[in-house]
């Protein structure tokens, strides 16, 4: 009935914001300064042409219009940064619903995947942290992408040109928001093989249905390309070089999964194949296409993260749709088998099947929940007010001091309080105005000479003032 669809959404909304609307007070992320200074060096022509030509080897252009449009409107307010990554988290949960809805689950399973996903206590900074925009735009577009070529594949019929345009067109944009996007190709055609299995191989069938994969997939090579050869690669800078080997990819297997399953560290490589092996049966030991398909989501979405080193918690926002699913259909099913064998011992027959079914559930996802609070004031909630605090002081400083230089000034800065080049950065973007010098002399020292030549900010105490030529506090 409509009216109980409706309910369960509020529902859901009401869990995601019971969970997550103090994340719009949250600072900056840690990288949001370095990130949003990358694009805003760029000009726009130029960061327009970097989301239509991947063989360059852009960084993540999908981004630059995320944080610049917001840069524009609402300049160094962390607020609405936040109000619209939460917005688009919120949004996501209908795509999580409408996956396990084409999969073949009921409401009752898609409602929990989408419940599931709501607020993940492993993957906490990704409800907090606007520096994984990455992550929640790559979800959106890659959801999007392969819920229009499975709705036109449910119908029986094979996309038309608009309709796999589209499916390509979404990908880039999945693509120009993160490398997860690039096993999108392999899902069309797990999906195809699963529910659209071919009665024979043939040339027929790869200019038929498979042609929107092999778009995809022919996508995929240009981007790569661009990743590796590109003008920009990201693959020759150390921390984005991929390392394929056993070692990595259990580490990272151990890693995700004590995040995927809240376990704390506890799991070692003999519990990582325990998991691999029970999934696998339970997705293959009956003809159950959405588990089947959820195993293969599961397994086969990481390794653009396993083979990078140190991914995890946020990062595994695509994988958990996959994992959402499979415990949905899983814990459904189990709940289901043991209110059915409760329903037939004496003491509970007169309860019945559906009640006994529906407590059991309401236990496990109160557990869950129970859970998900525990970690999120415990271990999120102290995490999340420590994100870029010192940004969030420098900010507030600069709005107090409200320093005001002329175009085509050179302009230092002494005694900052950060280790690395957070303070160019945050200068670049204060004062956005490309004909400006800056010089961290934490790192870059300069002579009297030449610093009587400029206008420099000193940090007195963890106060910033601005100094007069002489090097006396501004009047």
């Amino acid at each position: 009935m409509p009216w109980r669809k409706a309910a369960f959404a509020g529902l859901i909304l009401a869990y995601f914001l019971y969970f997550n609307w103090d994340g719009l007070w949250a600072h900056f992320g840690a990288d949001d300064m370095m990130n949003m200074a990358f694009y805003w060096r760029m000009k726009s022509v130029r960061l327009a042409m970097h989301l239509f030509m991947p063989w360059l080897g852009a960084y993540r252009p999908m981004a630059g219009v995320y944080y610049l449009s917001l840069l524009h409107t609402f300049g160094l307010n962390p607020a609405p940064f936040h109000a619209v990554l939460l917005t688009i988290l919120a949004g996501n949960l209908y795509l999580v619903y409408r996956f396990a809805r084409r999969l073949g689950t009921t409401i009752l399973q898609a409602g929990m995947a989408a419940l599931i996903v709501a607020y993940h206590a492993g993957l906490s900074n990704l409800y907090y942290d606007t520096a994984y925009i990455y992550d929640v735009l790559c979800f959106s577009f890659y959801m999007g992408a392969f819920l229009c070529y499975a709705r036109v594949r449910a119908q029986g019929r094979l996309p038309r040109a608009v309709e796999s345009a589209l499916v390509v067109g979404l990908c880039l944009a999945a693509l120009n928001s993160k490398e997860m996007a690039l096993t999108l190709p392999v899902m069309l055609l797990a999906y195809e093989l699963i529910y659209h299995a071919p009665v024979e191989w043939s040339f027929r069938w790869l200019v038929g249905p498979g042609r929107v994969t092999l778009y995809c997939g022919a996508l995929k090579l240009i981007y790569l390309y661009g990743k590796a050869f590109g003008r920009n690669a990201m693959m020759q800078a150390a921390s984005y070089r991929p390392e394929l080997s056993l070692r990595r990819i259990f580490t990272f297997e151990k890693a995700s999964m004590d995040s995927l399953f809240l376990l704390g560290q506890t799991l070692n490589w003999r519990g990582v194949v325990l998991v691999w092996i029970l999934l696998a049966y339970l997705a293959w030991r009956r003809p159950r296409p959405a588990l089947r398909f959820c195993w293969v989501f599961v397994m086969f979405t990481p390794p653009p993260l396993a083979v990078l080193e140190g991914r995890g918690a946020a990062c595994l926002y695509i994988p958990l749709a996959g994992w959402a699913v499979f415990a949905a259909v899983a814990l459904t099913g189990l709940a289901s088998a043991a209110a059915q064998f409760l329903s037939g011992e004496p003491i509970l027959r007169r309860a019945g099947f559906g009640p006994l079914f529906a407590a059991l559930l309401l236990i496990a996802l109160y557990a869950w929940m129970k859970q998900n609070a525990y970690l999120k004031r415990e271990v999120a909630l102290p995490a999340m007010k420590d994100v870029g605090r010192q940004t969030a002081v420098v900010l507030d400083q600069m709005r107090a001091l409200d320093p005001h230089v002329k175009s085509g000034t050179h302009i230092a800065f002494r005694n900052d309080p950060f280790q690395d080049w957070d303070m160019l950065f945050i200068a670049e973007l204060w004062f956005r105005d490309h004909s400006l010098q800056f010089h961290i002399l934490n790192k870059t020292p300069l002579p009297p000479e030449e610093l009587a030549k400029m206008t420099v900010f000193d940090f007195r105490e963890g106060r910033i003032v601005q100094l007069t030529g002489g090097g006396s506090p501004r009047p």
